[in-house]
């Protein structure tokens, strides 16, 4: 576990956590998002008071030593941060190193849900990739991941050296540092970077349209046409869903060949706010909280409105 001031350093270097956005494979983050840490444009999340981060964390000395009873081996913690020899915005906190070995280990806790991540002696991409970083920051010549899987099960995971995979690594985070960071250019986004985006851009300025290149048209042409598809297919979807109620009728569950069926009874309790409006405005007055989003909405215009756009 690291300290505070260690948490407040990352923003000068990719770290073991960082690493798997960077290289596309993180499921919890994004290249956009690291890349807006590290330039200081948008504030890390502090999650240090989620419950799932607070147990991962006393968890920690535990799995560790489920792992030493395990396999034998003893490890010690490493509390400094260990940079690259050669580049120095790289580094890594390790969980642990074992004793006696070139190795390090990597603690996971999961829920049972991801149990298939870990199956046929196979760990998540994002862990591997964080062991590799790992690695190539230590010189150490393999790493275990160890998960403890929804309290149940332990997987032991070896990951040895793979300097092909590192050499790319490396390439991959100095290229992202050098030509991004850096610079502040801003790096290509995905469909995980909405609330960054909105983070970056948190409220619109009014004034005249900007003008985007013909890359943008060519997205706006794609998006229309897609949304289209999406349209129709949400239609057939609606109508298969409806096919099935009607054979189910009045009841709440069915069975069709290896799927059970659900149309059950909700009942919810929702606030009519209109209502509060109007026949007690000052509770409603004292209770609202504006808040300030962005809704992000596309038209096609007319030949007419798109020489009056052009012309300003």
């Amino acid at each position: 576990m690291i300290t505070e001031e260690q948490r407040r350093e990352r923003i000068n270097y990719i770290g073991g956590s960082d690493a798997p956005a960077v290289l596309g494979v993180s499921r919890w983050k994004t290249a956009l998002q690291v890349w807006g840490e590290k330039t200081g444009l948008i504030t890390p999340p502090d999650i240090s008071e989620k419950i799932q981060i607070r147990l991962g964390n006393k968890l920690e000395q535990a799995v560790a030593e489920l792992f030493m009873e395990e396999t034998g081996m003893k490890l010690q913690r490493v509390n400094e941060t260990v940079y690259h020899k050669k580049h120095k915005f790289i580094a890594a906190n390790l969980d642990r190193k074992v004793v006696g070995h070139y190795a390090l280990v990597e603690v996971k806790t999961t829920d049972a849900r991801n149990a298939d991540e870990w199956e046929d002696g196979q760990a998540p991409a994002d862990a591997i990739a964080q062991v590799l970083h790992q690695l190539a920051v230590t010189g150490l010549e393999k790493g275990y991941v160890v998960g403890l899987i929804g309290n149940r099960d332990l997987k032991i995971v070896e990951v040895p050296r793979n300097e092909a995979a590192i050499k790319e690594l490396i390439a991959t985070e100095v290229d992202f540092w050098n030509n991004f960071v850096v610079p502040k250019v801003m790096p290509a986004v995905g469909s995980m970077d909405k609330d960054t985006l909105l983070s970056l851009f948190p409220q619109g300025r009014e004034g005249e349209p900007v003008v985007l290149d013909d890359v943008a048209a060519s997205t706006c042409e794609l998006l229309e046409s897609m949304d289209a598809d999406y349209k129709a297919l949400g239609l057939q979807i609606e109508k298969a869903r409806n096919e099935l109620r009607a054979q189910m009728k009045d009841s709440e569950t069915a069975v069709a060949g290896a799927y059970k069926l659900y149309w059950t009874n909700v009942t919810r309790s929702r606030l009519d706010t209109e209502k509060m409006k109007e026949e007690a405005p000052e509770v409603y007055a004292r209770f609202a909280k504006p808040t300030t989003s962005r809704r992000f909405l596309m038209k096609k215009l007319q030949q007419d409105q798109l020489k009056e756009e052009s012309n300003g």
